[in-house]
């Protein structure tokens, strides 16, 4: 098991047993969205683990300023403690995390369903954009969910780094995502070595209006390491 890197300890939903899936939340979302999204999985098949990320449902808040990288560097912790590696499955905020924990503990991750996330920065609107809903949430005391807000604003630009990424990889493009264009999601598959791209016909929320898509994704990795054990 690899060493466990620094992090806060997160509340995890649980249930199952047999392959690792960890199902990550999106912005003012707990891991019961995961948790639901995902409950059609076999529990003697699969092992559905879904924390709660820092500052959401029953996970601590610590100081900020956050980076994605803290929220990897939590659920990395998480999956060692779970016995991975792991299929890890991800929506906005999620999908950032999981393409962090990737590129950062990349012995922690054997598969990706990635959805409501592009590969580039924020540009100077969007950046706006976040700060405005960080400063009402930090308003209205919801000081987490605004830390949360502000990481997305700053997280980097990945198209260098992707490539790095060797594992099998299911991007969901949402055509009627008004957060993340559908073409930013399509362009996310084109630095990932092994992604296949599928556009789906719903919102940002795939995970709430869409969840057959996301089992959908996952089996078509788990076939694929299925038929790499046969041959």
């Amino acid at each position: 098991m690899p060493s466990l890197p620094p992090a806060i300890d997160l509340y995890v939903h649980s249930r199952g047993r047999g392959q690792l899936v960890v199902g990550l939340h999106d912005l003012n979302h707990t891991g019961r969205q995961m948790m639901d999204a995902l409950s059609q999985l076999g529990p003697r098949e699969f092992h559905v683990v879904a924390p709660d990320l820092r500052g959401h449902g029953n996970s601590p808040a610590p100081a900020g300023p956050w980076s994605i990288d803290d929220f990897a560097s939590d659920v990395a912790r998480v999956i060692s403690e779970s016995g991975g590696p792991a299929i890890v499955i991800g929506q906005g905020v999620g999908a950032a995390t999981a393409l962090a924990l990737a590129l950062g503990h990349p012995s922690l991750v054997r598969g990706l369903v990635i959805t409501g996330v592009g590969p580039r920065n924020e540009d100077a609107d969007a950046q706006d954009r976040w700060t405005k809903v960080a400063r009402i949430l930090h308003e209205r005391g919801q000081e987490g969910i605004a830390l949360t807000a502000e990481a997305m604003a700053a997280r980097p630009d990945w198209r260098g780094a992707l490539p790095q990424i060797d594992v099998p990889t299911v991007v969901l493009a949402a055509t009627g995502d008004r957060s993340v264009p559908v073409e930013s999601q399509r362009e996310l598959g084109t630095w990932l070595r092994q992604a296949q791209v599928h556009t789906v016909k719903a919102g940002h929320d795939v995970a709430t209006e869409f969840p057959e898509a996301l089992i959908d994704a996952l089996r078509e990795i788990t076939a694929g390491d299925r038929a790499v054990v046969t041959a």
